[in-house]
């Protein structure tokens, strides 16, 4: 990979899940280099893409939104549950 963009972050892992980082980082494998390394007090991230390709800040818009998704889908788990229970429920013809 040429040289190109490099940085080297840390996030808090109490607003950014190492499973948000991971996710994003599969998201971004076919455009740069990016190591993960979770840890208690932070979770590390070395960057590197290609001359010209993805910016950091990029990589970090994705972390955001793999962390808004993972958020949702924890907040909303239960009631889509009772909706799937129900909508199950009244296909089978009980109400």
């Amino acid at each position: 990979m040429k040289s190109g963009s490099a940085a080297e972050f840390s996030l808090d892992p109490s607003i950014y899940s190492a499973e948000a980082v991971k996710l994003a980082a599969f998201v971004f494998s076919d455009r740069a280099e990016i190591s993960v390394r979770p840890g208690k007090k932070s979770v590390s991230v070395s960057f590197r893409a290609a001359a010209g390709g993805t910016q950091p800040g990029e990589f970090l818009n994705e972390v955001l939104n793999q962390q808004c998704r993972i958020d949702l889908a924890r907040t909303n788990s239960r009631i889509a549950g009772i909706i799937v229970t129900k909508a199950l429920l009244s296909a089978a013809g009980e109400k």
